[in-house]
């Protein structure tokens, strides 16, 4: 927070690179950022509960584990500060590799493998129903939607059930996952 200015962007792109989609304010370190910020440091300079639409394209692979001076895992202290700086029933969409997808590995900036049950451990209900309510975190979204991208034409054109296996138990299946989820307060 260079400047000393807090943002209030209702529609923000988060590691926005070169490619901030159109009506949306970037947050990042370099590229088309309006707001220039290492979202590894929080707080971020932006307002809470300002936020009503987030994306973010291939970033949150990137967030490593742990940094001196952190107390819980990055993924966490991430949502926790995307939580904070959203909206009651704001939404956030999130495209990154599929943890069962060679995408995952070949960046080798990538820190994680994300799947899909990855996201709702950023569920208080899902994480106390699954005895995992003592991590630390204390963000709420609810995962709205959860798709695969990329799924190539001959198991695309299977029935959902020879699909639904091939996911399960092949890799390279799905590319990446679109992800929605919905801030709740």
């Amino acid at each position: 927070m260079a400047d000393g200015q807090i943002y209030a962007p209702k529609k923000l792109s988060l590691a926005c690179g070169q490619n901030k989609p159109p009506g949306f304010k970037g947050i990042d370190l370099a590229g088309d950022a309006d707001i220039t910020h290492d979202l590894f440091v929080v707080p971020w300079p932006i307002k809470g509960g300002s936020v009503q639409e987030v994306e973010c394209s291939h970033f949150v692979e990137h967030i490593p584990h742990w940094r001196p001076g952190w107390e819980s895992d990055g993924f966490f202290r991430f949502f926790d500060e995307l939580h904070r700086v959203m909206k009651k029933n704001g939404t956030a969409r999130f495209v990154h590799p599929y943890a069962m997808s060679v995408r995952a590995d070949w960046d080798p900036t990538h820190e994680r493998r994300i799947h899909e049950m990855t996201w709702y451990y950023l569920d208080p209900s899902w994480r106390k129903a699954n005895g995992l309510d003592h991590y630390s975190v204390s963000c709420d979204f609810e995962v709205v939607t959860i798709n695969g991208m990329g799924v190539p034409d001959d198991i695309a054109s299977r029935n959902e059930e020879q699909q639904a296996y091939a996911r399960q138990h092949y890799w390279n299946v799905v590319a990446d996952l679109e992800v929605i989820l919905r801030c709740r307060k």
